[in-house]
């Protein structure tokens, strides 16, 4: 079964939105308070019935309405038709019962929905209610109720439901969330029904010797038998203070420890791998929560390629902050929630198969960023900030500029991730020594693109950063010197100072890059002038590139 779209109205922050999605992996990402973790939320209660795991309608709030639609019942007459509902619908694929016309599309399509709404059957207790409209501060949510059909008009119940989620959200483990319950339901998706028969029977047989038994031995060591789970002893056990079910008096232990009090980052591992190894292959769609959590830059790769190797033919929805994650997992996945919803399925195969070799560039960052600038590197980012800093009294990220370095995999690579997005983006590159070859030529590549704009020296002899600093103090010897005493080290600096004449100077200045260890020379002379206050002047393509008035 698979989720093809899903449509929101009036829940949390989707007044009214439409989100398409890929069968196989799904990278939800955005900037804080997009609504990323609202999305996964619309579509657990919409697919299980259930919001954080417990039962929808014991966990119905006015939290789970959209804000404008609150604020236009209160600032209304608040009659009856004026209050507002919730709906969430489900476009599936896999199951000819769910086929009919009963969506708001009216196409014979397969899916489910569910609406919160006013209960017609409190009329009168409304009209009670409602009789000083003034005093009414909040959506009175204790006279709505929910119902769960398919497209076809067939009402859902928990047993006839034939979709089966899983959500994996470390921050369930709270227990004002539900722990045990949390656990079981990832117990369950992994163990098969006769192991979860086996275990019942068990427990029921002696509750105090439970962990002795021998068929409990056998599942336990069946549960990682590989240990690509996790190193340690992984294993399922009683909880002795318990009192009903084996559902609710099992736990996980990781030798010997419960699970709720490892490590945040081991904890999020096995509830990810365990999910996804799902031995009773009754989980279609799996949601994970920012995968990356608590966990070192070597744990995270060692989990995202368990990701690979084990998601099969599940649908899979994740969101993440980390460009590895993004990146690693194909980008051309990506789901972007901002002012509107984008996928980048259309990314060419070459860019897609670089950031996957090379997965550690910050590619979220040009596409979450709000003023994004490329630049070759890290000292070109370094005289940005000090123009930017100079004029503004403060860095340009804190005014949403970023200023990303492109390294090994150049800027085509970043362009392509923008492109089909149409994000605005700002381009400071080298001209080479031929700025109508490696800038005006090389910008036709992009000719249709017109929200990248390019910044370059257009004189040749300003073929880099350094030359084109010094060009553009060189209308005196004394400018010149000025600039030499702020990039050069105190020892290069008196080579320099026994040197006679503008034009000489000039030229061991500019030799001094092109030497041994140029980038070394490069970084130092730009934290030479990012940290003193002398008044040089800047290239006046530097000085463009960070102007947005």
């Amino acid at each position: 079964m698979k989720l093809k779209k899903i449509k929101l109205k009036n829940f949390k922050m989707h007044e009214s939105k439409e989100f398409e999605f890929n069968d196989d992996v799904n990278i939800i990402v955005g900037d804080n308070e997009c609504g990323k973790s609202s999305l996964l939320e619309a579509i657990e209660i919409c697919l299980n019935f259930t919001y954080r795991g417990k039962p929808l309608n014991s966990e119905l709030t006015t939290d789970l309405f959209n804000e404008k639609c609150i604020k236009k019942y209160l600032d209304g007459d608040k009659s009856q038709n004026s209050l507002p509902e919730i709906k969430i619908e489900a476009y599936l694929e896999g199951d000819a019962n769910l086929k009919g016309t009963n969506n708001d599309d009216k196409d014979d399509t397969e899916g489910i929905f569910i609406r919160i709404f006013f209960d017609d059957d409190l009329t009168d207790s409304y009209s009670s209610f409602i009789k000083k409209p003034d005093d009414v501060k909040t959506l009175p949510i204790e006279f709505y109720k929910t119902e769960w059909y398919s497209f076809a008009w067939n009402r859902l119940t928990f047993h006839n439901k034939k979709v089966n989620c899983l959500f994996v959200d470390p921050s369930r483990l709270h227990p004002t969330y539900g722990r045990s319950k949390y656990i079981n339901s990832i117990i369950n998706a992994t163990l098969e029904k006769p192991e979860r028969s086996i275990l019942n029977l068990n427990f029921r047989q002696l509750k105090s010797r439970f962990d002795n038994e021998e068929k409990v031995i056998e599942i336990n060591k069946g549960l990682d038998v590989e240990n690509d789970i996790t190193s340690k002893n992984l294993k399922i056990t009683t909880d002795i203070g318990g009192k009903s079910s084996w559902e609710s008096n099992l736990e996980l232990t990781v030798d010997d420890v419960s699970f709720n009090q490892i490590g945040k980052g081991e904890q999020n591992q096995i509830q990810i791998k365990l999910a996804l190894q799902n031995k009773a292959d009754d989980v279609d769609i799996i949601m994970l929560e920012e995968p990356e959590n608590h966990l070192s830059h070597i744990n995270l790769v060692k989990l995202i390629s368990y990701i690979e190797k084990k998601n099969n033919d599940k649908q899979l929805f994740l969101t993440t902050h980390s460009s590895y994650v993004l990146n690693k997992l194909s980008i051309n996945k990506l789901c972007l929630l901002s002012s509107e919803y984008s996928r980048l399925g259309n990314i060419d195969k070459e860019t897609i198969k670089t950031l996957k070799r090379f997965p550690g560039y910050d590619t979220l960052r040009v596409i979450l960023a709000e003023h994004p600038i490329l630049v070759e590197g890290p000292s070109d980012e370094l005289i940005l900030k000090k123009i930017y800093l100079k004029k503004h009294g403060c860095l340009p990220e804190e005014n949403g500029i970023d200023i990303i370095v492109v390294r090994g995999i150049g800027f085509k690579s970043y362009l392509n991730v923008v492109k089909p997005l149409k994000h605005k983006i700002r381009v400071v590159k080298d001209n080479d020594g031929n700025y109508k070859k490696n800038i005006h030529d090389w910008s036709l590549n992009y000719k249709d693109c017109d929200f990248i704009t390019y910044y370059s020296d257009k004189s040749n002899d300003s073929n880099s950063l350094e030359p084109a600093i010094i060009n553009s103090n060189s209308d005196s010897e004394t400018n010149l010197d000025k600039l030499a005493k702020v990039m050069l080290s105190t020892q290069t600096y008196n080579k320099y100072n026994k040197i006679n004449g503008l034009d000489k100077k000039k030229e061991f200045f500019t030799q001094w890059y092109d030497g041994e260890d140029s980038g070394k020379k490069k970084v130092d002379s730009a934290i030479r002038i990012f940290d003193n206050n002398e008044e040089i002047k800047f290239p006046d393509y530097l000085t463009k590139a960070v102007q947005y008035e």
